[in-house]
C-alpha cells in the first residue's frame, strides 16, 4: 500500500468533521452517526490524555450508550485508582495501566451485555507498544483492540509480534489506537508500519489528519480492519474537550446481543403506613405456629406471614434502573461545550492567533462552568443526605470501597459457581484414618460437663437482633428492616423457632440456601480462582447462629479449649495482637544474639474445604454433646448456593458438600476449632490467625542448620495434617525469612544454608515477607513497611484529591478518619524502633492528611490546623495508641494471655507493703540491648509509668484515652 495515493484523505462527506452541526455536542453528533446502525457493533477511539482529568467529558460524550465499545489510549490510569472511580454506566472497564511512570495506558469501555475475554495485553512497565486485545463473542469471534505507541519508541517489532500471534486466529478484526506514525508522510516509519499491517492482512481505513497542533496536522490515530466491506460507516470528529486528537468512530456489520434492561425488585419502606402495618401484623395468630410439628413448618409460617403483610403495605415493585451519569452537566454547560467545539472547528479552518485566543477562553469558561456545576451538585447531595447516605453517595463518586454488587465478572457465573463448589473430597480410607486420629487425640480439659444448648430468652434474642447491622437480604427475601419494624410482635415467634431448633437438633432447610457475592482478590481478576465467595445468608438465620455462637464461645473459653495462639475472630484479639506476639518474640531472640527462621504457611481455599464429618468429629472431641452435634450436622449439610451478580443476575443453584459458609456468624469459630489440630504435633513456636499460620524457630547462628531442620520437620507435620484433613497448602505462596541483627546476618552465606522445603518444593528465603499486612524485613528496619504505608496513603488520597474542591471540610475530615488514618495506624505498635528519618516520614504523611482536610498547599505549615483538629503529632499519636492497647491488656478480660504475660504491676513482684503498692506502676522488664529497649513490652511500661497517677487509675478505656490525649495535648502547649 502506498502513502502517496491520498487514500488516507478521502473526500467522503462522512469523514468531514467540518460540516458537523454546530449546535450539537460531541456526544449528540456521535449518537446521530450511530443511529442508522444501532444494531451493529459501534466502536469509538479517543486519545483521552487522562481519563481522570476528562472524566466529565467522557460521561457526557458517551452517555447515550450508542457506542458498544469505547477504546481509550493515554488513559493515564494507575493501578491505585479503582475502576469504580471512572466507570461509565452500562459499561465494563477493562484496563491495562502503565506503571512506575507518568502517562500512557490503554483501556476499553465495553457494553456489559457483550461477552468477552482478554486475549493479550502489554507489560505494565517499559512496553515499546501498549496494547489491550479482547475477544468478543457476537455469534462469531471478533478481535477488538486498542493500541498506544509512545512517539519516541521503536515499537514495530513488538507490534508485529503481537499481530502475528493473534490476528490470524480471527476473521473479524477492529483495532484502533494512536500509533504515533504519520501516514501522511512517506518515510521509513510509515513504510515499516504499513508493511507490518499488510503482512497480517489488515487494512488502514481512510481518514483525514487526526492530530492537530497549532501549526500542523498529522494522521497518527488509525482504524485497522481486515474486511472494509463490513464497515458500515467510519469517520472522525474534533474532540477538543479531550485533547488535540480526533475521536474516531466505526460501525462494523455484526449484530450485537440485545441489552436487557436492568430491573430491580424493591420495596418502598419509606412510603408505607407503619401503624396499619403493625395493626395487620397484630391480627395474625402467631401462636398457631407453636402447634406446627417441625422447625421447617414453623419457619415457613413465620416467613410467609411476614412477606404477606409487607406485600400488602410495601409491595415489591419492579424498578427499571435509569442511569444519570452526569447530573451536574446542565443545559448551560452542554451549550458551552458545543460553543467550545464550534470555536475549535473555526480555529481548525482559520488558524489565527485571534481565533486561538477565543478558543482557549471558551475552553476555560466551559471547564469552569462544569467544575462549579459539579461542586454545587455534590454539596447539595451531601447536605441533603444522612451520614449513611453520604457514604453511599461518595461511593458512587469512586471514593472508598465499591459496593459488592458492582463486581464485574468476565465469564459465565455458572462456571464460577462450579469452581466455588468443586472441592476435592477425601477418599474413604483417608477419612477413616483421620477420624481415628481425631478420636484418639486427647485434648486436656478441666472437669466440665459436655456442651448442651440452653434455651434463649426473649431479651437475649432482642439484643442480638438489634446488634445485627447487615441490610443484605437473603434467599428468603426478608431483611433486617422487616424484622425490626415488627420486633415486639415477632419476638415471641422468633424466640420459639430458635429454641425449637436447638432442642430438636434441626437447622431450618429454608436457611440452608445462600446467595454468594464473588469478591475480587486482585484489582483486575480474569480467572475464577481470583474471586472469593462471600455468602449472603438470611437475616433470620443469623439470629439463630448468633445464639449458638455465644453459647459455644462461652463453653470453649471456660474450658480453655481454644488454642491460646489462635487470634482469629476472637474478642480482644486481632491481627495486631498476633503480629505483636511474633515481633516481640523475634526481638527477644535478637536480644539473646539468636536469629529467627520464620515461615508463613498459606492454606488454599481453607474455609470451603472443611470436611463436615471431620469437623463434627473435632467438635465431639471437644466434649460437644450428641444432641448438639446433631444440630451442627443439620447446620452444615444440605447447603446450596447461587451466585448473585447485580440486581437481577442469579446463577443456577449448586450443592455444597464441604466447607463452612464465608459470611456466616458461626463459620469462623467452627473453622478455628477445626484447624487447631494442625498445631498438635508442632515443635517450633507458632501463631495462627484463622488460616494464616506462622511457624518460627529461634537459634544461634551456628545452629542455623538445626533450626531449619526443626522448621522442616514441622512443615512435614503440616503436610501430613493437610493430607488427612483435606486442607491443602500452596507452597508457591508460602514465604520464608531469616531475621536477625545485621552483625549476625552479615556473616551468613545463603548459598550454604539448607533450604526450607514443603513436600519436596523449596520455599526460598526472602529479604522481606508480608505477614498479615505487615512487611517484616530481615533486620526489623521497617523501611519497606513505611514505603508500603506511604504508597497506600497516597493511593487512597489520589481518588479523593480530585474531589478536594467539591467536598465540605467536615466530609473531608470524615474521609481521612475512615480511609487514611487506619492505614497510618495499622499495627504501628509492632514497629516502635523507627529511626528519626522514618518517624519524620510518618509525620509528613499525617501532615498531608491535614492539608487535604483544609485545602492547603504542599508547603503550607500545619501546626495551627493540627491544633484546630486536636490531633497529636505522630510521636505522641503512636504513644497514645501504645498506652490504649496496654490499658486493654491490663484490664480487659478477653485480651490475649500471651500479651498479659508480658506485664506485671510492681505490687505483684514483692510481698512487702510499699508506698508504691497502690499507684498502679508496672515493673520494667530487664534488657541489655537496643533490640528490647524499643520493644512494645519496654516502651509501653515506660510510657505508662510516666503518666500521672490519676490517669493510670482511670476506670475505663474510654476515660483513659480521653485523659491521656488531654495530657499529651497540654504538654504541647507548654
Amino acid at each position: 500500500m502506498s502513502v502517496d495515493d491520498d487514500s488516507f484523505a478521502s473526500a467522503d462527506s462522512s469523514l468531514s468533521y467540518l460540516s458537523a452541526d454546530d449546535d450539537l455536542t460531541l456526544g449528540e453528533i456521535l449518537a446521530k452517526d450511530f443511529a442508522p446502525h444501532s444494531k451493529q457493533l459501534n466502536v469509538c477511539h479517543i486519545n483521552a490524555q487522562s481519563i481522570p482529568a476528562h472524566y466529565s467529558e467522557l460521561l457526557d460524550t458517551f452517555s447515550s450508550g450508542a457506542s458498544h465499545a469505547i477504546l481509550v489510549s493515554e488513559s493515564w490510569l494507575k493501578p491505585t485508582l479503582p475502576s469504580t472511580s471512572y466507570c461509565l454506566p452500562g459499561y465494563i472497564l477493562v484496563r491495562n495501566d502503565r506503571e512506575r511512570c507518568r502517562g500512557g495506558g490503554v483501556a476499553i469501555y465495553l457494553k456489559s451485555n457483550i461477552p468477552y475475554k482478554v486475549l493479550a495485553q502489554s507489560p505494565a512497565r517499559n512496553a515499546p507498544a501498549e496494547y489491550l486485545l479482547l475477544e468478543l463473542n457476537l455469534g462469531c469471534k471478533v478481535l477488538l483492540g486498542v493500541v498506544y505507541c509512545p512517539p519516541t519508541n521503536n515499537y514495530f517489532s513488538s507490534l508485529e509480534s503481537v499481530f502475528e500471534t493473534h490476528v490470524s486466529n480471527y476473521s473479524h478484526h477492529l483495532i484502533m489506537g494512536d500509533f504515533n506514525t504519520d501516514l501522511l508522510v512517506s518515510d521509513s516509519r510509515s513504510r515499516k508500519f504499513l508493511s507490518i499491517v499488510d503482512s497480517v492482512n489488515l487494512k488502514v481505513l481512510p481518514l483525514m489528519a487526526t492530530h492537530h497542533s497549532n501549526t500542523s496536522d498529522t494522521l497518527i490515530d488509525l482504524i485497522l480492519s481486515s474486511d472494509d466491506s463490513l464497515i458500515a460507516t467510519h469517520g472522525q470528529h474534533l474532540a477538543p474537550g479531550f485533547s488535540r486528537h480526533d475521536l474516531l468512530f466505526c460501525s462494523y456489520k455484526l449484530r450485537i446481543p440485545k441489552a436487557k434492561p436492568v430491573v430491580l425488585l424493591q420495596r418502598s419502606f419509606a412510603k408505607m403506613d407503619v401503624e396499619k402495618l403493625r395493626h395487620d401484623a397484630s391480627l395474625v395468630q402467631w401462636s398457631d405456629m407453636q402447634d406446627l410439628p417441625s422447625v421447617d413448618d414453623k419457619v415457613a409460617f413465620l416467613c410467609s406471614n411476614i412477606l404477606h403483610i409487607f406485600d400488602k403495605h410495601a409491595p415489591v415493585r419492579p424498578v427499571k434502573l435509569k442511569h444519570r451519569p452526569t447530573p451536574w452537566l446542565t443545559d448551560t454547560v452542554r451549550k458551552a461545550m458545543a460553543h467550545r467545539d464550534r470555536l475549535f472547528r473555526r480555529f481548525k479552518r482559520h488558524r489565527t492567533d485571534e481565533n486561538w485566543s477565543v478558543c482557549k477562553a471558551a475552553r476555560n469558561r466551559c471547564n469552569k462552568l462544569c467544575r462549579n456545576a459539579k461542586r454545587r451538585y455534590i454539596l447539595e447531595q451531601i447536605e441533603l443526605s444522612t451520614p449513611a447516605g453520604i457514604w453511599k453517595f461518595l461511593r458512587t463518586l469512586g471514593v472508598g470501597k465499591p459496593p459488592s454488587q458492582d463486581v464485574q465478572i468476565p465469564f459465565d457465573i455458572n462456571d464460577l459457581n462450579l469452581h466455588f463448589t468443586s472441592v476435592p473430597s477425601l477418599d474413604p480410607l483417608t477419612k477413616s484414618l483421620s477420624l481415628n486420629i481425631i478420636k484418639n487425640t486427647i485434648i486436656p480439659t478441666p472437669d466440665i460437663d459436655s456442651f448442651e444448648f440452653s434455651p434463649a430468652s426473649r431479651d437475649e434474642i432482642k439484643k442480638i437482633i438489634l446488634s445485627l447491622k447487615s441490610k443484605a437480604v437473603g434467599h428468603d427475601n426478608i431483611g433486617r428492616i422487616m424484622v425490626t419494624t415488627l420486633l415486639d410482635i415477632l419476638l415471641l415467634a422468633i424466640t420459639h423457632i430458635v429454641n425449637h431448633s436447638l432442642s430438636t437438633g434441626q437447622f431450618p432447610n429454608l436457611w440452608l440456601k445462600a446467595y454468594v457475592l464473588p469478591l475480587p482478590k486482585v484489582p483486575a481478576p480474569s480467572a475464577p480462582n481470583e474471586y472469593r465467595p462471600i455468602s449472603i445468608l438470611p437475616f433470620l438465620s443469623k439470629i439463630l447462629e448468633s445464639v449458638v455462637h455465644r453459647q459455644l464461645t462461652t463453653f470453649l473459653t471456660k474450658g480453655s479449649l481454644l488454642n491460646p495462639f489462635q487470634s482469629g475472630f476472637r474478642s480482644g484479639h486481632s491481627t495486631t495482637t498476633a503480629l505483636l506476639k511474633v515481633t516481640e518474640d523475634i526481638r527477644c531472640a535478637m536480644e539473646d544474639r539468636r536469629v529467627t527462621v520464620l515461615v508463613l504457611v498459606d492454606f488454599s481455599n481453607a474455609f470451603n474445604a472443611v470436611d463436615h464429618d471431620l469437623l463434627l468429629a473435632v467438635l465431639e472431641c471437644h466434649k460437644i454433646s450428641v444432641p448438639a452435634i446433631s444440630w451442627f450436622s443439620s447446620y452444615l449439610r444440605g447447603r446450596q448456593q447461587a451466585i448473585r451478580n447485580g440486581p437481577s443476575v442469579v446463577s443456577d443453584w449448586a450443592d455444597l458438600t464441604a466447607g463452612v459458609p464465608q459470611g456466616g456468624i458461626l463459620s469462623p469459630l467452627l473453622f478455628s476449632t477445626f484447624i487447631n489440630f494442625v498445631t498438635s504435633n508442632l515443635h517450633c513456636s507458632y501463631h495462627l490467625y484463622a488460616d494464616d499460620l506462622q511457624i518460627y524457630s529461634h537459634v544461634k547462628i551456628d545452629d542455623l542448620d538445626a533450626g531449619i531442620a526443626a522448621v522442616n520437620g514441622d512443615l512435614d507435620e503440616i503436610l501430613r495434617w493437610s493430607q488427612h484433613f483435606g486442607i491443602s497448602v500452596n507452597p508457591k505462596k508460602c514465604q520464608a525469612i531469616i531475621v536477625g541483627s545485621s552483625r549476625l546476618l552479615s556473616s551468613l552465606d545463603y548459598t550454604t544454608v539448607p533450604p526450607v522445603q514443603f513436600d519436596g518444593r523449596v520455599i526460598p528465603f526472602s529479604p522481606t515477607v508480608n505477614d498479615l499486612g505487615l512487611i517484616i524485613d530481615e533486620h526489623l528496619s521497617w523501611e519497606q513497611q513505611l514505603d508500603k504505608v506511604s504508597r497506600k496513603i497516597y493511593a487512597s488520597l489520589h481518588s479523593m484529591l480530585r474531589l478536594k474542591n467539591f467536598l465540605p471540610q467536615h466530609t473531608k475530615l470524615a474521609l481521612v478518619n475512615s480511609l487514611l488514618l487506619p492505614i497510618l495506624d495499622y499495627a504501628d505498635v509492632c514497629y516502635l524502633d523507627l529511626t528519626e528519618v522514618l518517624l519524620n516520614k510518618l509525620e509528613r504523611l499525617l501532615n498531608t492528611c491535614i492539608r487535604f482536610v483544609f485545602g492547603l498547599r504542599k508547603y503550607d505549615h500545619v501546626s495551627q490546623y493540627r491544633s484546630q483538629l486536636k490531633w497529636l503529632p505522630i510521636r505522641d499519636r503512636r504513644n497514645l495508641r501504645i498506652l490504649c492497647l496496654l490499658f486493654s491488656v491490663l484490664h480487659e478480660p478477653n485480651t490475649p494471655p500471651y500479651l498479659k504475660s508480658m506485664f506485671d504491676f510492681l505490687s505483684d513482684t514483692h510481698t512487702r507493703h510499699l508506698r508504691s503498692s497502690h499507684n498502679h506502676l508496672l515493673a520494667l522488664p530487664s534488657f541489655h540491648s537496643g533490640f528490647m529497649s524499643n520493644s512494645f513490652a519496654v516502651t509501653a511500661v515506660r510510657l505508662w509509668n510516666n503518666l500521672p497517677e490519676n490517669i493510670r487509675k482511670a476506670p475505663s478505656r474510654h476515660i483513659f484515652k480521653r485523659l491521656t490525649r488531654a495530657h499529651y495535648l497540654s504538654n504541647l502547649n507548654k
